[in-house]
């Protein structure tokens, strides 16, 4: 209740001030947020910059931050070589390590307010004492497990509710070292990934175990950042690589977020939010924003330019939020903590965040369709939307909102709760229509039979058939039953010209642009707006034409007896099962839903399969090969296909090139002239 009334307040003064509470803002960076096609774009501002904290007191070179459920704060620095503790205020309430720390550059509060630092200088980690006496020193464990040539520098650490630290080290690419309360080694914890190649896959394909290990190995880099949520689940980032920057870990040491999070190769530091929500910042001053699943919520902040301006950054070193959401981030080279409260639009994002990652989807709808009504871009706030609408039934909205974001999954369930209560309504309906129309087949038959009454239609369709090329176009019919014999006709006795094959590739065209733009929406997984004609065109044709003409040269090197024009049309007609299914399969996925996908999917592989083997046939009989070679003839095809790529592409650029070098030269020679 606390919440909702907080978030009510939010959208009462949002909808009274909304541009005082975000769009007049003025901040030295943009606030960024990923839209309904999950692109990066400008929104209002969600931070803004209001001061430094502690700024009476000496902080030389803070190397971490901690924030603790007091929202007291504290700050590990190595330039005083002690950690100062601060009431929210920026009052200093204590000293810490004087006399004991060397370079400490990480420090951590459990709930019993004793205080963890860890020292990089003297490859220790210190705990100390809610009043600053020390209590327990955790140096390099000596149990064999953690192995003699383990690096064993603690530069960050957290600690969970049982007493167990987990220390960050450098370079300890063995994990995360886990060390009990008493100073046990526990074992190492959570390691890092590295990124299945394609070299790799195929080395471990060929290797034996005794192989791969006398080979030498990729090591996985090091955690350099760690945090640790009230559930007891482990965040960790990741400096100098791509793969799984952030992640998430579960008891079992194993990552929970999506692997491609973010691409960022320099992350400093992480924090969680009082939400679930959790921040990292780069080397670069930009600050990250994510919800509990690993959602992007914000881009801000940025490297200072040299203007010295309130939420700009030298050299950041750590980041922490208190209760309240405010931000807090240590610089290291100008030796300060600058402040970040939110704005009106991001508790507003909060609010509604809160409520959704508590299930409460309904009451999180008025947050949402505030936030929208500031920023209909917001993909997150649109799906959200989607959720709200769906609990409370209101499946129709629910659909567009997750169709606009793209998520067939929630996209799904909406539209099999509209198809249930369609269903309802019309299927005896439906029944009674096809019994009707069944029964209306039965008599028409029936008199026809005794009267002959469909004679004159029989007619009229016998003799348009019998115009040469409604026969030409109709014999592709004859392709999915027998092929064999449908290729001879085509070779031997010219059943069937160029005008009926290129009228099919302008049908296959046209049905390929309506398979695009018609298939349901579960199965196409992108908006109608974002098909590009040209480019679709350029997608279905230059593979057949790259096909035919390469089919065709390496036929005429191995002594194949087709010639171009039959090759042209039998490739054509070698696609029957797609021209003659691809409309059936498109209309049938419009009333699917995720739980039947594998009646369209199966149905995609068979057309697919059924017309690749008529491809192969056509390729034995127009050449007059045999089973190999024809496989031969198929793989080299392939092969040609690629290097004709290859070729183009180096025309290509080096064409590009000489344009660069005579529109260099005709520069040139104006300049001068």
């Amino acid at each position: 209740m606390k919440r909702l009334f907080i978030g009510l307040i939010c959208v009462w003064l949002l909808i009274l001030f909304p541009a005082q509470s975000s769009a007049s803002l003025s901040v030295p960076y943009k606030t960024e947020t990923l839209s309904s096609d999950w692109d990066i774009i400008e929104t209002q501002t969600a931070y803004i910059p209001v001061g430094l904290f502690g700024s009476n007191s000496e902080i030389v070179n803070p190397e971490d931050i901690y924030i603790d459920e007091n929202n007291n704060v504290y700050v590990a620095d190595s330039g005083t070589k002690k950690v100062t503790k601060f009431d929210e205020n920026g009052k200093k309430l204590l000293e810490v390590g004087a006399g004991d720390l060397q370079q400490p550059t990480g420090v951590f509060v459990d709930h019993n307010q004793e205080i963890y630092v860890a020292d990089y200088a003297s490859e220790k980690v210190f705990r100390f004492s809610p009043t600053g006496e020390k209590i327990q020193e955790y140096g390099r464990p000596e149990s064999p497990l953690f192995g003699t040539r383990s690096p064993y520098k603690p530069q960050k650490l957290t600690v969970d509710k049982r007493g167990n630290l987990y220390i960050i080290g450098e370079g300890s690419t063995n994990g995360i070292i886990q060390i009990g309360q008493d100073g046990t080694f526990l074992g190492f914890f959570g390691s890092n990934r590295t990124q299945s190649s394609l070299m790799s896959v195929i080395q471990d394909a060929l290797t034996t175990d005794r192989q791969r290990a006398s080979m030498f190995l990729k090591v996985p880099p090091a955690p350099t950042n760690i945090a640790i949520d009230n559930k007891g689940l482990v965040y960790t980032i990741t400096a100098g690589t791509k793969f799984e920057v952030i992640r998430k870990l579960n008891i079992a040491g194993s990552n929970i977020l999506y692997s491609g999070i973010s691409d960022s190769t320099n992350l400093r530091d992480i924090t969680i939010g009082p939400l679930g929500n959790f921040f990292v910042i780069e080397n670069n001053g930009r600050i990250y924003e994510y919800d509990n699943y690993g959602n992007l919520i914000f881009v801000f902040g940025g490297r200072d330019d040299g203007t010295n301006r309130l939420g700009l950054f030298r050299d950041p070193s750590g980041i922490s939020v208190d209760n309240l959401g405010r931000i807090f981030v240590s610089d290291r080279e100008r030796g300060t903590i600058q402040l970040l409260e939110p704005t009106a639009f991001a508790e507003m994002m909060h609010g509604g965040l809160s409520l959704f990652a508590d299930g409460h989807y309904v009451e999180s709808g008025k947050y949402w369709s505030e936030v929208l009504r500031l920023n209909s871009s917001i993909g997150l706030a649109h799906y959200a939307m989607g959720e709200s609408y769906y609990k409370q039934q209101e499946y129709e909205k629910a659909l567009n909102s997750f169709e606009h974001v793209g998520d067939t999954y929630g996209y799904s369930n909406s539209f099999w709760e509209i198809r249930n209560v369609w269903m309802q309504e019309n299927l005896s309906y439906v029944f009674a229509i096809l019994i009707g129309l069944f029964a209306i087949r039965a008599s028409v038959l029936y008199v026809d039979k005794k009267k002959g009454i469909l004679q004159p239609a029989r007619n009229r369709w016998k003799a348009i058939k019998g115009r040469q090329l409604i026969s030409e176009l109709l014999f592709l019919f004859k392709f999915l039953k027998q092929p064999v014999d449908s290729f001879y006709y085509v070779k031997r006795i010219k059943k069937v010209s160029v005008l009926s094959a290129t009228i099919l590739y302008l049908v296959l065209f046209v049905e390929y642009i309506i398979m695009k733009y018609f298939t349901g929406f579960i199965f196409r997984g992108f908006n109608a707006d974002q098909i590009n004609i040209a480019l679709e065109l350029a997608t279905l044709f230059l593979p057949i034409l790259l096909f035919i003409i390469a089919n065709y040269l390496v036929s005429t090197i191995n002594d194949g007896e087709g010639k171009f024009q039959d090759i042209y049309i039998g490739t054509i007609y070698s696609l029957a099962p797609f021209l003659v299914f691809i409309i059936p399969i498109t209309l049938l996925s419009n009333v699917l839903t995720l739980n039947e996908a594998f009646l369209y999917t199966f149905s995609m592989q068979v057309m697919v399969g059924w017309s690749l083997i008529i491809l192969f046939i056509m390729v034995k009989e127009i050449h007059a090969f045999g089973f190999f070679e024809t496989v031969r003839n198929v793989l080299v095809t392939i092969f040609c296909m690629i290097i004709i790529v290859l070729v183009c592409f180096i025309i290509y650029v080096l064409l590009d090139q000489v344009v660069d070098f005579i529109t260099a030269i005709i520069q040139e020679v104006i300049l001068r002239v």
